[in-house]
Formats: C-alpha cells, sequence, structure tokens
C-alpha cells in the first residue's frame, strides 16, 4: 500500500490536469491521452504506455501496459491492465479481467470477478469482491461483500461486511453488521467492532480467534489525530477571517441574514447541501460537463468548510453584542463551536449541521443580495470609532 500511495500522489496531478482540459501540452509526460464520451480499448488493441482516460465511459479488452487512471462516470475492464487502476469514477467499475497491480478508486459500486495482483482500496458505496486479490481488500464504504480469494488482509470501515471467501490473514472490521459465510476460510484472527455480534456460518472456519473489540489507534495516530484536529480549527478561523476580509459586503450581509432571518438561510442551506452532489453526477457521464462536475464538487467541498462561518460569526455578534464586529464575533464563536463539538461528542454532528445549513443559505443569499446592489451597505468589520 506504502507504493501504491506513493505513485497516487502523481496520478493525481495527471487528473487535475485532465480535468482542467489542458491534457495535451502536457500528454508526453502523463502517457497516452484519450478523451471521448467513451474511450474504448478493443480486443485487439494494445497500449504499450499509462493511460489517461476521460470520457462517460471506459472500456478495455484489450492489454494496457502500464497503469490505467480515469476520470469518468464507468469503467469496464475485461482485458488486462499490467499495472495499477486509479481514479475517480461517477458509477460503477466492473473488473472481470486482470490487473497486473493494486485497483484504487472512489466510485458508486465496484464489481471485481477477475485476478487482480495487488490490493483493492477506495473509498465506494457499494463493494462486491470476487475472484482473486492478491494482497489486501481496504474498503471504506457502506455495502461490502469479499467473496474472493484475498492473499492477506481483509479490512473494512462499511455499515455491513459479508465475507464468503478465503483470507489469507486476518480480518479487522469496524461495521453495523457483519457475517461470516459458509465458504468463510480465515486463517488469521476475525477481529471487528459492530453493533451486533458476528453472524458465523456453521460452515466457516477461521484459524485465530474470534473478538469483538474496539480497535484502538496506536499512540502516534492518536496524537496525529489531536495534532489535525487544532489545525482543522484554526484553519477554519484564518479561512474564516479571510472570507470575510476578503468579500466584506457579501460577508457582511451573509451574517445578517444569519441572525435576522435563519430560517429561511436554513431552507436555502439544505439546497445549496444536496443538490451539488446531484447535478454533478449526470455531468461526469459527459465530456463536455466533466471539468464542470469537478469544478462544483470541490466548491462543494469548500462549502463544507466555510459553510458554518456566516452562521458562526452571527452568533459571536450577538453573543458580544455587537463589540468588535464582525470578525471578532466570528473568532470567538467559533472557537467556542469547536470546544462544543469536542466537548459533546456525540451531538458534534447536529453542532456541525445546524450552522452549516444556516450558513451556507445565508451566504447564497446574501450573495444574490450583494448582486442586486438593492439593500444598505455592509456592516462594520471591526468596531467604529467613537466620534469626536
Amino acid at each position: 500500500m506504502p507504493f501504491l500511495f506513493s505513485r497516487l500522489l502523481g496520478r493525481l496531478a495527471g487528473i487535475v490536469l485532465l480535468a482542467g482540459g489542458i491534457a495535451l501540452p502536457v500528454a508526453p509526460v502523463l502517457g497516452s491521452i484519450r478523451t471521448a464520451n467513451q474511450v474504448i480499448v478493443t480486443e485487439d488493441d494494445t497500449v504499450t504506455e499509462d493511460l489517461y482516460a476521460v470520457g462517460g465511459r471506459t472500456i478495455v479488452e484489450g492489454v494496457v501496459r502500464g497503469d490505467l487512471v480515469v476520470l469518468t462516470g464507468e469503467v469496464i475492464v475485461t482485458g488486462t491492465v499490467e499495472g495499477d487502476i486509479i481514479g475517480l469514477v461517477g458509477g460503477p467499475v466492473r473488473l472481470g479481467g486482470e490487473v497486473g497491480d493494486s485497483v484504487l478508486v472512489a466510485a458508486l459500486r465496484l464489481e471485481t470477478s477477475g485476478r487482480i495482483g495487488g490490493d483493492v482500496s477506495g473509498l465506494i458505496g457499494e463493494a462486491r469482491v470476487g475472484g482473486e486479490v492478491g494482497r489486501d481488500v481496504l474498503v471504506v464504504g457502506g455495502d461490502a461483500d469479499v467473496t474472493a480469494r484475498v492473499g492477506r488482509d481483509v479490512r473494512a470501515q462499511a455499515w455491513q461486511l459479508t465475507v464468503d471467501g478465503e483470507v489469507g490473514r486476518d480480518v479487522v472490521a469496524r461495521v453495523d453488521d457483519m457475517a461470516l459465510g459458509d465458504s468463510a476460510r480465515v486463517q488469521g484472527d476475525v477481529t471487528f467492532r459492530a453493533s451486533d455480534d458476528v453472524r458465523l456460518s456453521p460452515a466457516a472456519a477461521v484459524g485465530g480467534a474470534v473478538v469483538q473489540a474496539e480497535v484502538l489507534a496506536p499512540v502516534w495516530a492518536q496524537a496525529l489525530t489531536r495534532l489535525l484536529g487544532w489545525l482543522s480549527v484554526l484553519g477554519f478561523v484564518a479561512s474564516g477571517v479571510a472570507l470575510f476580509w476578503l468579500f466584506r459586503g457579501t460577508g457582511a450581509r451573509a451574517v445578517r441574514v444569519a441572525r435576522q432571518r435563519p430560517g429561511r438561510s436554513a431552507l436555502v442551506g439544505l439546497a445549496v447541501l444536496v443538490l451539488p452532489p446531484v447535478v454533478a453526477l449526470p455531468l461526469f457521464l459527459s465530456l463536455v460537463g466533466l471539468p464542470v462536475a469537478v469544478l462544483l464538487l470541490l466548491f462543494w467541498v469548500l462549502g463544507l468548510f466555510l459553510g458554518p462561518a456566516p452562521a458562526v460569526a452571527a452568533a459571536g455578534e450577538r453573543l458580544l453584542k455587537g463589540r468588535g464586529g464582525v470578525l471578532a464575533g466570528f473568532v470567538v464563536a467559533a472557537l467556542a463551536w469547536r470546544a462544543g463539538m469536542w466537548l459533546l461528542s456525540l451531538a458534534a454532528a447536529v453542532i456541525y449541521l445546524i450552522p452549516l445549513v444556516i450558513g451556507l443559505g445565508a451566504f447564497t443569499i446574501g450573495a444574490w443580495e450583494a448582486r442586486r446592489a438593492s439593500g444598505p451597505g455592509p456592516l462594520p468589520l471591526l468596531p467604529a470609532s467613537p466620534a469626536a
């Protein structure tokens, strides 16, 4: 896996270039680049280098000597990819052929029935891993069903995990529901954290122990998590201050809207939260819409991070009774808000979601009012100087 991720860093640059529509100038560096509504490597075709495919659908019936890097709506491989398969897929990934190395994708659905020499890993809504996997299966997603012959470990964090194949070493899972089927053959331990006990078929065989226990992270991972948590707080505060400083008019209007019309802001914010992924999905299926979909999702992810800022600033202004202006209110309330999420971890999602939908809606309404330029002027970011 470390080797796969080191190679992935180089491939991500290629995906960004493809999405930005500047593939031709870098074609000699990246490898073979194909952009079409349907990219096909036919049964008699051989690509002798890495293949970068952008389009509604990518089909490999022949041979790709290098890696297959995709930014597409669907992937079907019935031929051979001698390297890795890496990419972002808006729909299903179906691998019935042979992959010489590893598969690392983000996709709605993954189905494997052929031979994969390395790892199978990714962020996947529904995974059906069959055939043969040379090393590990590592899945984060909703529903995972592993019937393959796996050389080493199966590791999953999902709603549901079913293992009904041969596993060379251990199964480690954090799930709501877990089952070992009739054909399950696990050479090592089965360690899991789940809401219910594992459903173990009488015909299943486990060479080690079956343990239901919390899988604790090592000390260095816990320290890294705390560091990232503090960096997240500081990043939100700094980014929010920059947002209000750069967009003074819109930011001030958004704070005023969040304070005066929270209900309307929440309704608009809920639409802003839900609609972009729904709109982006069909755009992934066309060559023209693909860059638009990528940009839309990037702005949506940015909104998830900075969306609460107007609502948090409005709460801070109310808390300080207007003293210090928008920036002071935002900084004070942001620190209190993130501390509340940390102290009330069970309610953290709700504590985050309420300012998020109100803030997204308030900023959207504020931006619309700024365009119309019919409202009063922006609120001061800093307290006004006393009159002489």
